[in-house]
């Protein structure tokens, strides 16, 4: 599957070399002081220090920075950063999706690990995309508006092309909300020949609302066809995670009762008992390390690049599905996108998913 993309010099066109550079002049003291060891690589030529940079700081050293970050982002998925030494809500947002992609804590804030991870990335001339996992044959995405960015469609035959196998499209979030790419993308994705299941974000600003927020996914994936039980049909799937705010808090009203409600509506109406998208850290610090969820499979999510399989919360002995980046890049995708790998066979996936 060739989906690594090498940076050649040839791909820096002039408008994303325009772009990096915009805003800015090269000092009399930035061309005292060239570029580090990669220069040959990237002539960003603004500083050669490397001090902790975060929201509010501005100079070339910013400048630095942005320029690196547009060299390790491919621009095909990634804006450009305008390179203008100002190191605003844009700049912290690409240094998170770098940190994400190179597998480092993800602040937003330019340290010292996250200037020796850019060094790494430009001097190997490659944009920055976290390693697959090792052992595992059968690929997926994770797909929601977000992979949409201008109202671009999803090549789903590319995709597929591209060698992924199965994919999860939000279907809702909450009570209110239900993704406006849903029906294209759960019938484009089955078309090309991907498993494919519907997912929704469960909520909890109040208590107890998971039987309605059933009943607003049963309603928004029926309207779509899915049944759960044609060919390609995966079980559909609850995301619980913790709240999408940025605070990074537990689900205020969640509770084991409530999901336990939801998923239990569900199955009723489909007949196929859902998968459950989570990580044991949110199942030990939200749900208690409650084991009542056992019984389900598991798509879990563990970013790091360091493990070999996801940590299973507490009482379940398996997983199906390992989400183990948010920054995969496919060319039939123009935004990164959440990438996972199955654990099993594409045998095993057919079965489950009605094939």
């Amino acid at each position: 599957m060739a989906r690594r993309k090498l940076r050649e010099a040839s791909t820096l066109t002039g408008t994303v070399i325009a772009l990096m550079f915009a805003s800015s002049t090269t000092t009399a003291g930035a061309a005292e002081h060239p570029a580090p060891e990669e220069a040959t690589v990237a002539a960003c030529g603004y500083s050669v220090a490397r001090p902790t940079l975060r929201r509010g700081a501005t100079g070339v050293d910013v400048k630095e920075a942005q320029c690196r970050l547009n060299l390790t982002m491919d621009p095909r998925h990634y804006p450009p950063l305008v390179v203008d030494g100002d190191f605003g809500g844009g700049t912290e947002s690409r240094v998170a999706q770098f940190q994400s992609c190179a597998g480092l804590g993800k602040d937003g804030i330019v340290g010292p690990n996250t200037w020796a991870a850019l060094a790494d990335w430009v001097a190997r001339g490659t944009y920055c995309e976290p390693p697959r996992p090792a052992g595992y044959a059968v690929d997926g995405v994770d797909t929601s508006v977000y992979q949409h960015p201008g109202g671009a469609a999803i090549d789903w035959n590319g995709l597929s092309a591209e060698g992924v196998e199965f994919a999860t499209v939000k279907a809702t979030r909450g009570l209110n909300v239900t993704d406006p790419y849903l029906a294209r993308d759960l019938e484009g994705a089955r078309k090309a020949g991907l498993a494919v299941a519907p997912y929704h974000f469960y909520t909890a600003a109040t208590a107890p609302t998971g039987p309605a927020q059933a009943d607003r996914f049963i309603a928004a994936v029926r309207a779509t066809g899915y049944t759960g039980h044609r060919p390609g049909d995966l079980p559909p799937v609850l995301d619980l995670e913790r709240m999408d705010d940025g605070t990074g808090r537990c689900p205020v009203h969640g509770s084991v009762a409530d999901v336990t409600a939801w998923l239990n509506k569900v199955e009723t109406a489909f007949g196929r008992k859902p998968v459950i998208y989570t990580q044991k850290s949110f199942m030990d610090d939200c749900m208690g390390s409650t084991t009542a969820f056992a019984g389900y499979g598991l798509q879990l999510a563990d970013y790091r690049q360091s493990i070999t399989r996801p940590p299973l919360p507490d009482g379940s002995a398996s997983w199906l599905m390992w989400q183990y980046t948010e920054s995969a890049l496919y060319d039939a995708i123009k935004a990164p996108v959440n990438a996972d790998v199955f654990n099993g066979t594409q045998t095993d996936l057919n079965r489950l998913a009605n094939r």
